[in-house]
């Protein structure tokens, strides 16, 4: 950690969706105690005009929490119309996801290093892209493991990367294939005591926030976070007491999952399942995250499942 070259007063959050909104609730809150920060955030024209349903409620809650909106799009500007966009901002937190497509993390990051822009959080809520490396079989992880490097390339825009494992609530996606509530089977990939780390988008905005404003100013660095970690056994004991009943445990190996994703090359589920079969990168201790450290509770996959209802 050390201290920034210069303050920062100006924030462009890139996206409002299901993370991006969260880090918006929560820096919107802090910036009342940071009264010199402004924040603001990136929308495509459709969205940022928006006259009815859910989109033109999102709009309305940005206008209450004093956020600015700002048009651009990450898929189609150019990187020089992009970076025209960014370079008004000190820093820039990107929370746009991967709906832009192959590429687009790359083409952002390459605008935000040509803007100079003095902080940038880059798209980098998963796994740790330096164990995992390339050639997952993801194409979005290679691209990942892309951005750390043209960002460790270069001294003049500090980084920060927030590591949060998955989204709690993909983990019970049907669509994953780790939890069937239907059949009351629970999946390992690859191993019963492989795990995997997960945290909320609302705990993910939070301690986003929270890094952010943190003094000294983290530079250059990742920062782990929690909600939770288990291993595949864990995972199924804790459905046992969930549902109340016993579970089928079935493990997926290597070959098994490697042959669902050579027979269904399309499906994004397989080629999930496949990568995070692996003993490493895509789960930490929670011991030594920022939240426990700092004493914050974050919401535990247990304590999520009792908010469910109908699994």
């Amino acid at each position: 950690m050390n201290s920034e070259k210069k303050p920062i007063h100006t924030v462009l959050v890139l996206g409002a969706g299901e993370l991006g909104i969260q880090v918006l609730r929560a820096m919107s809150n802090k910036a009342h105690e940071h009264t010199h920060v402004k924040i603001s955030v990136l929308l495509r024209s459709e969205a940022a005009h928006a006259v009815s349903g859910s989109r033109r409620a999102r709009l309305d809650e940005l206008m209450k929490l004093g956020i600015a909106v700002v048009e651009g799009d990450l898929q189609e500007n150019s990187i020089d119309e992009l970076s025209e966009l960014f370079g008004s901002f000190d820093a820039v937190i990107n929370c746009s996801g991967f709906v832009g497509g192959p590429g687009t993390q790359i083409k952002i990051t390459q605008a935000v290093l040509k803007a100079a822009v003095v902080r940038y959080f880059p798209w980098q809520f998963g796994v740790d892209y330096d164990v995992v490396g390339k050639g997952s079989g993801q194409q979005v992880w290679d691209e990942q493991f892309e951005v750390r490097h043209l960002l460790r390339q270069q001294n003049a825009t500090g980084w920060v990367i927030v590591s949060t494992g998955i989204f709690t609530s993909y983990l019970f996606e049907p669509g994953f294939g780790v939890i069937d509530a239907q059949s009351k089977t629970v999946c390992a990939l690859g191993d019963w005591q492989h795990a995997v780390t997960l945290t909320t988008p609302e705990d993910i905005g939070q301690l986003t926030a929270d890094i952010f404003f943190y003094q000294p100013t983290f530079r250059n660095e990742i920062v782990y976070i929690a909600g939770d970690t288990l291993t595949y056994s864990e995972l199924a004991d804790l459905m046992r007491a969930y549902w109340g009943t016993e579970v089928n445990r079935t493990l997926l190996d290597g070959k098994k999952l490697q042959d669902d994703v050579q027979h269904n090359p399309q499906d994004v589920g397989a080629n999930y399942r496949l990568a995070f079969a692996r003993p490493d990168g895509v789960a930490w201790n929670k011991s030594n995250t920022y939240n426990q450290r700092k004493g914050i509770a974050t919401t535990t996959a247990s304590q999520w499942l009792a908010k469910q209802h109908g699994m």
